[in-house]
């Protein structure tokens, strides 16, 4: 399945200043990431070879998802009881949803993860779906195996970010927006380069400082908040 990214939002005051903010979805809205948390749970350990060569850039995000995939085994009871347990929101974000909503910013979950744990997860807090726009990939529970539907971006030109992080923000711009970003690892890197402002941590904070890249580090919600205050005044 390819996507072409984004859909237009109704229109707002002639002259405003547009304004998106895009998060990472697994460890950055959440305190660990989803995916790597549910295959080190119920999944061989096989499944990190093709982890590790994704991360060595030795094959691109959906061939090692591809690998990595088969391996897991985990009944749909199980799964969600185990993020229901074991995976939590990150401190701050629905105060700052709720800022950002309320300041008329575009709001996006763009996201190589997928959308069982992604909805559920958010239900799971309430926090209304409807608020906010979700790309990510598509993926179900049957018989204890992970059967995964890929949304590759239509203009896909970073291969280790199928969803298209980079691409998207880019959109956006393109557009008039003013693009912040928040992530936390290896396929983030690519929108960390492209967005007007970037909230970073773990991996992504480690490669912005490598590359020189200007950010914040993302500690939680709440001093992005606060750093949003000032910036976006």
């Amino acid at each position: 399945m390819t996507s072409r990214g984004i859909n237009k939002p109704a229109g707002g005051a002639p002259g405003a200043v547009k304004r998106a903010m895009v998060f990472d979805f697994d460890g950055t809205v959440t305190d660990v990431d989803v995916f790597d948390s549910l295959f080190l749970q119920f999944a061989d350990p096989a499944w990190l070879e093709a982890h590790a060569a994704y991360h060595k850039d030795e094959c691109d995000l959906e061939e090692a998802y591809r690998k990595m995939i088969p391996h897991f085994r985990g009944g749909a009871e199980e799964v969600l009881a185990f993020l229901e347990n074991r995976i939590g929101l990150r401190e701050g974000f629905q105060e700052l949803l709720d800022h950002l909503l309320l300041e008329n910013v575009r709001v996006m979950i763009v996201s190589n993860g997928f959308d069982f744990y992604i909805h559920y997860l958010l239900d799971s807090w309430g926090i209304d779906r409807k608020r906010l726009e979700i790309i990510c990939h598509r993926a179900r529970i049957s018989r204890g195996r992970f059967l995964p539907s890929f949304r590759r971006h239509a203009s896909l030109k970073h291969a280790h970010c199928l969803i298209g992080k980079a691409e998207i923000i880019e959109q956006l711009k393109a557009s008039g927006h003013s693009v912040a970003f928040c992530g936390d690892g290896y396929s983030d890197t690519p929108a960390a380069r492209v967005a007007d402002l970037v909230f970073a941590r773990g991996h992504l904070a480690r490669f912005c400082r490598a590359e020189k890249i200007a950010f914040h580090y993302l500690d939680n919600f709440v001093s992005v908040l606060r750093r949003l205050r000032r910036e976006w005044r």
